[in-house]
């Protein structure tokens, strides 16, 4: 007798519906936003007071997952090839364990950059940078709050993949 197959519990998915997000207009940007997350601040990074209110997290709490955002003014402090370089370095940890690594250039009106998709049973199956090269960075990572597999997070990946491209392209710079 043949054992059957593991089988992952199916996931019902809202219907994506999209709203403007003002919250960190302070911080010099605006974009749309899933209805079903939510904008969390974040106030430190590895218990270090962060330098100003423009790191968040985007949380889906029905997901249980967490896009981690952090923003950069572009100056003497950061360049924008130090930061794009990092970004790359940081995608670029995951070869261990990635079976693969795409690097999608984003081209649009606006913010420009480089989005990263991630195969394999990696911590981060996606993530991006945007950019108006002088004085604007920001950059996203998708996680999910479980053990990476690649097959049970699939339909969950793919919806937050559609949310991520519509806020991608409807980032805009203040």
């Amino acid at each position: 007798m043949t054992p059957k197959p593991r089988m992952y519990p199916m996931v019902d998915l809202p219907p994506q519906r999209y709203e403007a997000s003002t919250e960190k207009s302070d911080c010099g940007f605006v974009f749309r936003k899933s209805v079903h997350s939510r904008i969390m601040d974040r106030t430190a990074f590895f218990d270090k007071k962060l330098q100003n209110d423009c790191w968040f997290d985007l949380r889906y709490p029905k997901l249980d997952a967490n896009i981690h955002f952090t923003y950069y003014p572009i100056g003497r402090m950061h360049t924008y090839q130090d930061l794009a370089s990092e970004s790359f370095q940081m995608v670029y940890e995951h070869s261990a364990i990635a079976t693969g690594i795409d690097e999608i250039p984003i081209l649009q009106d606006g913010p420009q950059g480089m989005a990263f998709s991630l195969s394999g049973p990696v911590a981060s199956p996606f993530q991006f940078y945007l950019s108006d090269t002088t004085e604007h960075f920001i950059r996203g990572a998708l996680y999910f709050n479980t053990r990476p597999n690649p097959d049970s997070i699939a339909p969950v990946l793919d919806y937050i993949l559609t949310d991520l491209d519509t806020l991608i392209k409807s980032f805009q710079w203040r």
